[in-house]
């Protein structure tokens, strides 16, 4: 069994071209047939729909359509945020360059551990931290992946700053 091909690399992006293709078809023609904002029918629908595309989720042996399968049933089962008839309660529709740029960041898998993992993503993070920062009358920040994470460090930060205690 050979190895699937690398998204990043020098062959990278030949591997990903036919592969975008057939997502951004399967991202329109899954659209197309959810017809409006929600899918038709509620979750019993959607669900059974989901279970027809799929089939079983873990087969034992792979299916060169599964990734156009794949994201069309999920386009097709998707809320669309940028609907006009669609009311978002919780996330916006995505700009397509912020979509552009998350690709690349896939493709790049920059892990921000340390920097030499990735140099020029470390650097960008401690720039964008530090502008925020000013824009707050501070002088420097950084970034956590969610709010728990955030409440930790505050805590940590504030126990640091004003000793321990209750």
């Amino acid at each position: 069994m050979s190895t699937p091909p690398l998204a990043s690399g020098p062959e990278g992006h030949q591997a990903l071209r036919p592969l975008l293709d057939t997502v951004l078809d399967a991202l329109s023609d899954g659209s197309r047939a959810r017809g409006g904002p929600l899918p038709a029918g509620g979750p019993t629908a959607v669900a059974a729909r989901l279970t027809d595309a799929v089939g079983d989720v873990l087969p034992d042996h792979g299916d060169p359509g599964a990734l156009r399968t794949l994201v069309h049933a999920l386009a097709e089962g998707a809320a669309d945020p940028a609907d006009p008839l669609c009311a978002a309660h919780l996330h916006c529709p995505p700009l397509a360059v912020a979509t552009a740029a998350d690709l690349a960041v896939s493709v790049l898998n920059p892990s921000l551990d340390s920097w030499d993992q990735a140099p020029a993503a470390s650097e960008l993070e401690a720039r964008v931290t530090r502008a925020l920062a000013r824009l707050a009358g501070l002088t420097d920040a950084l970034v956590t992946t969610g709010g728990t994470e955030a409440n930790q460090l505050a805590l940590l930060l504030a126990r640091e700053t004003h000793g321990a205690g209750p």
